[in-house]
């Protein structure tokens, strides 16, 4: 039941469960804001459940923003081993981040930590911070207003177009913020555009983007031209999805 609430609000924040090992949960998030808000909900929800076999459930988390180097078979190295020490660093009912993490955030979240002590990490020490949960405290960060996302994943690459990152690029090129590994896709095939809340798709390639919208059950072709997002779907690059695995799929959620 505890990770059915860690998904759920890792769906609902723009974040995606890569990995389970014994019990731990493993989540990238596109921004240190966005894992923030996550840990500040899940803390609330899991509070919120029933007591079972008397106990209260409860959950400690601890995340870091850093590169990720992705290697075969995995995730693993500094950012994620870091991520993984600083949780068990947490208590039942706390989150854990590093000072670097926190001082990367939102300046309305900022208010909601405090620093702790430093541990040894390897060669260097690295200074820990709490991040209390405002969602139990049923506040509102000052100055934190609801952020409106649209999150891209496309096989192991996970991208958010918010106001924090207002164009998001896909295609062939190395420098893309959405690598395309197809060679019917062109170079810089199309955009991802945050426009106050609503998300736009301009497309400027020579094969067109294929969009299909959950809601609508259609596939639809975008060939330099525009098409406004809806809540969730997925874009096929270059050629209709029948006949591809080059598929990103979109999703809308509101970040609180």
């Amino acid at each position: 039941a505890v990770a059915a609430v860690v998904i759920s609000v890792a769906d609902s924040t723009g974040g995606r469960v890569v990995k389970s090992v014994g019990g731990k949960l493993m989540v990238v998030f596109a921004t240190p804001d966005a894992a923030a808000s996550a840990a500040s909900k899940i803390h609330a929800m899991v509070e919120a459940m029933p007591a079972v076999g008397g106990a209260n459930p409860r959950v400690h988390i601890g995340f870091h923003s850093d590169p990720v180097v992705r290697r075969a078979g995995g995730l693993s190295d500094d950012t994620v081993q870091l991520a993984l020490r600083l949780m068990d660093q947490a208590q039942d009912g706390q989150t854990i981040t590093s000072l670097q993490t926190a001082e990367q955030l939102n300046p309305a979240f900022q208010g909601f930590s405090r620093s702790l002590h430093c541990v040894q990490e390897g060669d260097k020490q690295v200074w820990l911070c709490e991040l209390a949960s405002w969602h139990q405290r049923g506040v509102r960060p000052p100055g934190w207003s609801a952020m409106a996302i649209m999150r891209l994943t496309y096989r192991d690459q996970l991208v958010v177009c918010s106001r924090e990152q207002r164009t998001v690029l896909l295609g062939r090129h190395e420098d893309c913020d959405v690598v395309i590994d197809s060679q019917v896709a062109s170079r810089e095939h199309c955009t991802i555009e945050w426009r106050q809340n609503d998300f736009l798709l301009r497309d400027h390639s020579t094969n067109g983007s294929y969009v299909s919208l959950a809601a609508k059950n259609v596939e639809v072709l975008v060939h330099n031209e525009n098409l406004a997002l809806a809540d969730e779907g997925t874009i096929a690059i270059g050629e209709p999805r029948a006949h591809t695995q080059e598929i990103v799929e979109f999703s809308y959620a509101l970040v609180t």
